[in-house]
């Protein structure tokens, strides 16, 4: 019975010391023991999980390993802005946020405990690096003429010389400035109005210096249009000439060909009349020719049997006289002889009848 109350007295006893000794580093922080008697702070930092913690004689402060950020701005309890005073003799009102984190090693191990040996506590830290962030860049951004501020290569490279030179002097502290950023820029209101009026001076020249550079490109284009309208014209011109060319070329084609085709016209009636006067001329030729023989074909058809009584018969007919009347029982009017005495009341000599030639 003994044996196990002092087992559970035991067990109860460590529990206890267990549940006040044993401390818990969460996974987004670093802890850091400090000897409050001998050693002072171990230069170790401790990775999130649990660790022992002897009560009294031991302490854990817990510290943040990620970025951070100071705002050095005007809030309603201070003004913690950089009040940048330029070679101008203009104040310039900056809000800068400098963001920082506890240094780290290439082996990725953090130096929690360098900052807290140097500063104790996370505060205090903070309030020097905001002091020590303030008069720096003040030292650095006082080079800047006021009207520099307006030119963001200029501002940006101030602010990364500020972060180089914070980065140094917080080094050996245990911070590392990873940059410098001015968020806000309140100029002075005298600046202000002369930067005002050197900006519409500056806005009227350009004015006046567009509207110059217009007139120029007006004038330019007026000179373009009319070297075009001369180009067209000219263009216009020369393509009227070599159609007139053109056509005065047709005009010599066609008149050559129609001279040719009339040449050869003419040619082709002339042959043509010729041709016709000589068909003609053996036509009439063998006309003649054929009457001739008709002719003599006659003279020949007089000579043969009933020749006499057919020349009569022409003669008769050729004969024009008054109303005749004729006896046949009187006369025979077949008789030539008489018949042309009764007529003619005298005796007739009876035509003579052409001699054949043999």
């Amino acid at each position: 019975m003994k044996a196990g109350r002092l087992i559970l007295g035991v067990l109860v006893f460590s529990l206890f010391v267990v549940v006040l000794c044993l401390r818990k580093v969460p996974l987004d922080k670093v802890g850091v023991v400090t000897d409050n008697f001998s050693g002072g702070v171990e230069q170790k930092d401790r990775d999130p999980g649990y660790i022992w913690i002897w009560p009294g004689m031991q302490t854990l402060s817990l510290w943040d390993p990620t970025v951070q950020a100071i705002h050095l701005e005007r809030t309603r309890s201070r003004d913690a802005r950089v009040h940048v005073r330029g070679k101008d003799q203009y104040t310039t009102h900056l809000d800068i946020t400098v963001l920082f984190r506890i240094r780290r090693d290439e082996q990725g191990r953090t130096y929690a405990w360098t900052v807290a040996k140097k500063f104790g506590s996370k505060e205090k830290a903070e309030e020097i690096a905001l002091r020590n962030a303030n008069k720096t860049i003040w030292e650095i951004m006082s080079d800047l003429a006021t009207e520099d501020f307006y030119d963001s290569n200029k501002r940006s490279a101030k602010a990364e010389l500020a972060r180089e030179r914070l980065d140094q002097s917080l080094r050996e502290e245990g911070l590392s400035i990873l940059s410098v950023l001015v968020r806000k820029i309140d100029y002075d209101s005298g600046f202000e109005t002369k930067l005002l009026e050197k900006q519409l001076l500056e806005q009227d020249q350009l004015l006046q210096s567009s509207l110059a550079r217009a007139e120029r490109e007006k004038q330019i284009t007026e000179k373009i249009e009319k070297e075009a309208e001369a180009a067209v014209k000219r263009i216009a011109e020369e393509r009227a000439k070599d159609i007139r060319t053109l056509q005065a070329d047709k005009e010599k084609k066609l008149r050559e060909i129609e001279g040719d085709v009339g040449l050869y016209t003419t040619r082709l009636a002339s042959e043509a009349a010729r041709t016709l006067k000589e068909k003609t001329a053996e036509g009439q030729l063998l006309a003649d020719r054929a009457r001739a023989k008709g002719e003599e074909a006659i003279n020949q058809a007089y000579f043969q049997s009933g020749g006499e009584f057919l020349l009569a018969k022409k003669m008769v007919e050729s004969l024009e006289f008054g109303t005749i009347e004729i006896n046949t029982n009187a006369w025979n009017p077949f008789d030539v002889r008489e018949t042309l005495e009764r007529l003619m009341g005298t005796p007739a000599t009876p035509p003579s009848l052409p001699v054949e030639k043999r």
